[in-house]
């Protein structure tokens, strides 16, 4: 997972396939740096190095080249496929991935334009349940994510299945959950502050604050927060460009915190068993988050009554 060295899959001889007409469909961590693309002649979605990257395409193409390393090594129904690493003529590095339709964030995003209300419980759960089973997977594999939020979530087929993408700032993990600084390795948690765990957040002020897989958990537990408020967690923005890079200027102490819930569904049964898990997931003592195995377990008892 060295971001200094040029992982084999680039030697790929995979042809790009034809895509007349491109489309966006989600956002990587650095909006502008990453166009994720598709097409529907194509079984393929492409992502690719933005020419907007500017000075900074090196940095931005060893993260795609990480991202392309963790994608080839990984085999789980709900973590995008890797497909291929290529280039095009102009030199630009292309991840091929199994094409999804569209990311959580878009729709989240539309029930906002809509004004359609918060999803579904059902539709939260089954989220909660895909995720899971991707990140007791990932964690499995010594994988840190480092960047879950529903921006990094892809939906097929009206909730049939969300998927988990975006492998660019993943680190390595030691057999306890803890992460594994490894000599000439890219060590350093960089996700996106909205949705980074207190721990991570604190890591520069406190210099013994302890990263593991449980950052990850905290992160996924305000994804079930957006689909509830609909709304970026702990900043006060409107939804625009901070919504999928978390920078802003409006960001403030709220970081790495529990935001609060609508009032309307703090009291509706419906939504009290995602609840549960969203305040589970989000405490400040990561050695109280549940890990992804055990959210699995609590899921299956909990999704019985839904």
């Amino acid at each position: 997972m060295s971001n200094n060295s040029t992982p084999k899959v680039l030697r790929s001889t995979a042809k790009i396939p034809d895509t007349p007409a491109l489309e966006r469909i989600g956002y990587g961590t650095g909006v502008g740096v990453f166009n994720l693309e598709r097409d529907e002649q194509s079984p393929w979605a492409a992502k690719i190095i933005s020419r907007q990257a500017g000075r900074d395409r090196k940095q931005f193409s060893n993260r795609l080249q990480l991202e392309a390393k963790v994608l080839a090594s990984l085999n789980h129904p709900n973590i995008i496929g890797y497909r291929a690493f290529v280039k095009r003529p102009d030199g630009r590095e292309v991840l091929l991935m199994e094409q999804c339709e569209q990311s959580l964030c878009d729709l989240i995003e539309k029930r906002v334009e809509e004004n359609l209300g918060p999803f579904p419980a059902e539709c939260i759960m089954k989220v909660a349940v895909d995720i899971a089973r991707a990140l007791k997977y990932l964690h499995s594999s010594l994988i840190l994510h480092g960047d879950i939020k529903s921006g990094n979530i892809l939906v097929k087929n009206n909730f049939e299945i969300a998927k988990l993408c975006d492998f660019g700032v993943s680190l390595p993990l030691k057999a306890d959950g803890t992460l594994h600084k490894i000599k000439g390795y890219r060590s350093s948690y960089i996700g996106t502050p909205c949705w980074s765990a207190p721990e991570v957040l604190k890591r520069e002020e406190c210099a013994g604050a302890i990263i593991t897989n449980k950052a990850d958990i905290f992160s996924y537990g305000l994804v079930l927060w957006e689909m509830m408020a609909l709304s970026v967690p702990n900043i006060n923005t409107a939804l625009d460009e901070t919504y999928y890079t978390g920078i802003s200027e409006d960001m403030d102490a709220n970081l790495g915190q529990r935001p609060p819930l609508p009032k309307d569904l703090t009291s509706n049964p419906k939504y009290s068993r995602v609840i549960e898990l969203f305040e589970m997931c989000t405490v400040q003592d990561h050695t109280k988050r549940p890990t992804a195995k055990q959210i699995l377990r609590i899921i299956d008892v909990q999704t019985k009554n839904i």
